[in-house]
């Protein structure tokens, strides 16, 4: 199983929370957390959408507002060998997160040549 490990660094500890907060509840994580003005996330992503993280990699302040990031990968995870959360279906056109997909250029539909199959929490298929 595939997993991916992000360090961030917020301009405030508020601001790491309130990430944390935020992303929580995104099916595809299986950690996050603040340390004063870190952020440590760790997610289980398939690989079409990996491309977030290291977008989020290269471009923190525009992603997420972190003033730094660091994504590392693993094909390799030892455990857990498959994510523990059940992807649940819901309604609307926000995800989990709060993000709205709709608008971004990633989003099925747009003019990307490598179009995001959308959040699997909101069933988008491209």
């Amino acid at each position: 199983m595939a997993a991916d490990l992000l360090i961030g660094q917020a301009p405030s500890a508020e601001g790491a929370a309130r990430l944390a907060e935020q992303y929580a509840v995104c099916p595809h994580v299986h950690l996050i957390a603040a340390f004063g003005t870190m952020l440590v996330g760790v997610w289980y992503l398939p690989e079409e959408k990996r491309w977030w993280l290291r977008l989020v990699a290269e471009h923190p302040q525009v992603t997420l507002g972190l003033l730094r990031a660091a994504v590392y990968h693993t094909d390799a995870a030892a455990y857990p060998e498959t994510p523990v959360r059940v992807l649940e279906k819901c309604e609307g056109p926000l995800a989990p997160c709060g993000s709205d997909c709709r608008a971004c250029d990633h989003a099925p539909g747009s003019d990307d040549e490598a179009p995001c199959s959308g959040c699997p929490a909101l069933g988008l298929v491209a």
